[in-house]
């Protein structure tokens, strides 16, 4: 008793064109969003090396007036 396995027949061209634009779309879409992630972790790494002069010569830390304002 041997079993055999029957491959799925093959894909037209106009269908395998059509199949493959939703992974295009999907390539597309996750290149954009690891672009963008990418660019936000690049800002931020920026945004801490900005940080790091935050303490005054006697050690202790100095607040930022401009962003820790009272409204």
């Amino acid at each position: 008793m041997s079993i055999q396995s029957q491959a799925p027949p093959a894909l037209s061209l106009p269908r395998r064109y059509l199949a493959s634009i939703p992974l295009r779309l999907r390539r597309l879409i996750n290149r954009s969003v690891a672009s963008m992630l990418a660019n936000r972790e690049k800002a931020a790494m920026q945004f801490a090396k900005g940080c790091n002069g935050t303490t005054a010569s006697d050690g202790s830390p100095v607040r930022d007036t401009h962003h820790h304002q009272r409204i």
